[in-house]
């Protein structure tokens, strides 16, 4: 069970009762849909160690079930609505600066974003507090996973939906871990990158991640009771875990 304690330690048996949302945003705006997949459609989110394959299992998933794979899509849209360029949302996705960044944030952060969140989402709600750049983000990415988990019939890779759907009905949430050892292999074969490079980018991907998370929800993620389905691609193939998924999907649209 060494997977799902945190980096510094903690335990397991942590309380995802903790979660949370960022105190300084508030709840979503009122206008926000609720997340729950229309009709009888369902939602799979996946959570995913850096290096396990999580987003190619998703692929696959998509693939077999006729599911839409939503990952960069997320990035896409949230570039769209927001009306800066896609790669500088790239830069921001699933990252959160720290106690330093926002500092210096709040000295240099442009002026798109120097303003009321509802200029942002493009609505008339009045008497909000002005957001940084990156919670502005954060916001604007929430609400878009949640329009997309309303349409329903689609697979969201990360941005923390494990905890923004959590407890809704048809929605099956799937983790993907794998050995460092294995995690390594993958990143080298994909990159093309020497051990010392991947191992390097595994810490630092992994870093960025549970700092995400923990900031906006207070919990690294890693707690196996926030899922439905836990998969080791050390075991299972790629193909393998995506059919143990789709084998999974029927019992999906029983969860109230």
């Amino acid at each position: 069970m060494a997977l799902f304690r945190g980096r510094e330690g903690g335990s397991a048996k942590q309380s995802t009762s903790t979660t949370r949302r960022l105190p300084e945003t508030g709840e979503m705006e009122s206008d926000a849909p609720a997340g729950v997949p229309e009709g009888e459609k369902i939602v799979v989110t996946i959570a995913r160690q850096c290096g396990s394959g999580g987003s190619e299992v998703g692929r696959i998933l998509a693939r077999r079930a006729n599911l839409h794979y939503l990952d960069h899509e997320i990035i896409d849209e949230v570039a769209r609505r927001s009306g800066v360029a896609v790669e500088q949302i790239e830069n921001q996705d699933e990252q959160t600066s720290g106690p330093l960044g926002y500092m210096l944030e709040a000295l240099t952060s442009n002026a798109l974003f120097n303003l009321n969140y509802s200029k942002v989402l493009q609505h008339q709600a009045v008497n909000l507090p002005t957001l940084t750049q990156e919670q502005a983000y954060f916001r604007l990415t929430q609400r878009v996973v949640l329009e997309m988990a309303s349409a329903g019939n689609a697979v969201i890779i990360g941005r923390g939906a494990q905890f923004l759907l959590r407890g809704l009905p048809r929605v099956l949430h799937v983790y993907i871990f794998a050995p460092l050892a294995r995690r390594i292999e993958n990143i080298q074969e994909l990159f093309q990158l020497t051990r010392a490079e991947a191992i390097e980018f595994i810490e630092r991907r992994d870093g960025e991640t549970e700092n995400y998370l923990r900031h906006y929800y207070g919990s690294n993620g890693t707690q196996p009771e926030l899922y439905h389905l836990l998969i080791n691609t050390g075991l299972f193939s790629f193909e393998t875990a995506a059919d143990l998924i789709v084998q999974a999907l029927p019992f999906a649209r029983e969860i109230k």
